[in-house]
């Protein structure tokens, strides 16, 4: 019976772990879309113009860069949203079994 109680432990730990973990990540994908606000685009906006040159009126370098990192943690979030289903799964079918 201890075991259950030291692993539903930790698993509601790893649970709060990667929940601040996520948060962690969702502040930085909000900085990083400021940045994006700064340059007065978003996520799908064309960085070229009608001739297809890129813009002028944006830092076009500053912009890819940016969507890149705001995909990327994106999908770690996607990652972690797993881990945390998974852990708080567990951690209830364990308080089930007490």
């Amino acid at each position: 019976r201890k075991m259950t109680t030291t692993s539903t432990n930790k698993n509601a730990q790893l649970a709060q772990q990667y929940l601040k973990q996520r948060k962690s990540l969702e502040d930085e994908i909000i900085s990083l879309s400021n940045v994006l606000k700064s340059q007065n685009v978003g996520m799908t906006e064309p960085l070229t113009d009608s001739e297809n040159f890129p813009r002028a009126d944006i830092d076009v370098y500053t912009v890819r860069i940016t969507r890149n990192k705001i995909i990327c943690l994106q999908n770690d979030i996607k990652n972690l949203n797993l881990k945390i289903e998974k852990a708080l799964i567990t951690f209830h079918e364990e308080e089930k079994l007490k």
